[in-house]
């Protein structure tokens, strides 16, 4: 029986991981536009960065690219995570409150450095930090909301239980789960297949009507 097309489950994840990280990034820079940076002309945190940087008259374009760089940048970390270990794909909920994870380690790692380095005083004003905090866990949500989109509704169905998975590697890894369990003989004289009850007289007749019936279980 041929095997059935493998989904893009993990590199749909992944893509959306990208494209959470470009829209967090733009709702983070909507909320910034509301906590100008004091001596700037009302430029948001990026753009006064640039500023500090010798950006001179480019500082709002090289600001607002270099902000929505980095949200690609974090998005596809954070899809590659997510699609890398499937128990962080068990559900949407479980993903987005990674995503506010993920962004409150940003504000942590890397922002809160740019601003001791580039503008300290802004350190000292709680309306900023804490602004600040609270824009970084916008962009982690929409991140993590997004990146969800992106989570498998299950392609894959196992015939012996009807639990469904993103990838057939995860199925496969599963059906050997009930593989282990199908040879073992109720009595002396019987061997019952897990998956589907039926009764066999020995383990050679039970592995073919395996392969037969329910080849994915059988690999």
């Amino acid at each position: 029986m041929p095997a059935t097309p493998a989904p893009t489950g993990a590199t749909r994840v992944a893509s959306y991981g990208i494209l959470g990280g470009l829209a967090g990034a733009l709702m983070m820079g909507l909320v910034a536009l509301m906590m100008p940076i004091p001596g700037t002309g009302g430029a948001p945190f990026f753009v006064a960065a640039a500023m500090m940087m010798g950006a001179g008259s480019m500082a709002t374009a090289a600001g607002w690219v270099l902000h929505l760089f980095t949200g690609l940048v974090v998005g596809a970390i954070f899809g590659a995570v997510v699609a890398k270990f499937s128990l962080l794909r068990r559900s949407a909920v479980r993903a987005t409150g990674l995503g506010a994870v993920a962004g409150i380690a940003v504000w942590l790692a890397l922002f809160m450095p740019v601003m001791v380095m580039l503008m300290p005083a802004l350190t000292t004003m709680p309306t900023m930090v804490g602004g600040s905090l609270a824009a970084h866990l916008v962009f982690g949500l929409v991140l993590g909301g997004v990146t969800s989109r992106g989570l498998s509704k299950g392609e894959f169905k196992c015939d012996g239980c009807g639990q469904t998975f993103a990838t057939k590697d995860e199925l496969e890894e599963h059906a050997k789960a009930h593989m282990s369990s199908a040879a073992v003989p109720p009595s002396a004289e019987e061997y019952s297949c897990q998956a589907c009850g039926k009764k066999f007289k020995t383990k050679e007749d039970l592995t073919k009507h395996a392969k037969e019936a329910h080849p994915m279980l059988a690999r």
